[in-house]
């Protein structure tokens, strides 16, 4: 988790979606109300749960289920407002999905003539994949696209041997292994920055620290990994018409799986 992004962990009074989310938008519209503030103690459990799992050094995953669980359903009032509140990153994902859909239905060579990469043919994986970096994750604004970014940045780097296959040797399994990583360290880095910020560190024990680094990623793994299999999505069969609908149902299904590990 070497990428994620920091903050000062999420005042509770910030609205659960602010309107601003909603579309993908990061600019305010003066039409558009303010939404009420949100109950200001709704991340208080989930942070207090979390912390005693990280004082246990991972020993025990109850209070990480527990804390999850509530975190979904209560801090961020379920699985549709926990999409949506990831704002930029569902963008991200949109446009990474439909530049792999594109791929696997009109060649490497096409695909980089629609989006104006040049001669790619031959390179790594992992450097077109950088090449494409500001195309799906734009750089600056709010924390959503802090998140988008940071959590493309650790794909990569989780990902080590892209760098040994170039890009039309990839398979659509590989791009939709890539989506799936890429989806984990959203769905992670919200979470952190939302209930587990500054208490991951806690533990002195870097093996510990491990352990509890590797329980909570394979938490949100599994649940992306089922939500994929669940929808069946498959990056050639995908309607581009409807990426982003597909891209919201995948996000949408994890939350409701993590919402559900306590029970």
């Amino acid at each position: 988790m070497g990428t994620s992004t920091s903050n000062g962990g999420q005042n509770g009074n910030t609205p659960l979606v602010p309107s601003w989310l909603e579309d993908g938008d990061n600019q305010l519209e003066d039409d558009k109300p303010i939404p009420p503030p949100a109950d200001g103690d709704r991340f208080r459990m989930p942070r207090s749960n979390f912390t005693r799992y990280v004082n246990e050094g991972g020993r025990s995953s109850h209070n990480l289920r527990k804390s999850t669980s509530q975190y979904v359903k209560q801090s961020l009032g379920g699985s549709k407002n926990a999409t949506s509140r990831l704002g930029s990153a569902r963008n991200s994902t949109e446009r990474l999905v439909a530049f792999f859909n594109s791929i696997s239905r009109n060649g490497v060579a096409e695909t980089s003539r629609i989006y104006g990469l040049g001669d790619i043919i031959g390179k790594s994986a992992r450097d077109v994949f950088l090449h494409i970096m500001d195309f799906v994750c734009p750089d600056g604004g709010p924390t959503d696209e802090g998140i988008a970014r940071s959590s493309y940045i650790e794909t990569l780097m989780t990902l080590t041997d892209l760098e040994d296959k170039t890009i039309e040797t990839l398979t659509d399994d590989e791009f939709l292994a890539f989506t799936k990583t890429y989806m984990t360290n959203v769905i992670q880095e919200r979470l952190l920055n939302d209930i587990g910020n500054k208490t991951i560190s806690l533990p002195d024990d870097t093996a510990t620290v491990e352990i509890i680094q590797n329980q909570v990623k394979d938490f949100i793994s599994g649940s992306v990994s089922d939500a994929i299999n669940d929808l069946h999505v498959e990056i050639k069969s995908i309607d581009t018409n409807h990426t982003r609908d597909i891209v919201d149902s995948v996000y949408e299904r994890a939350y409701s799986i993590l919402s559900e590990l306590e029970e």
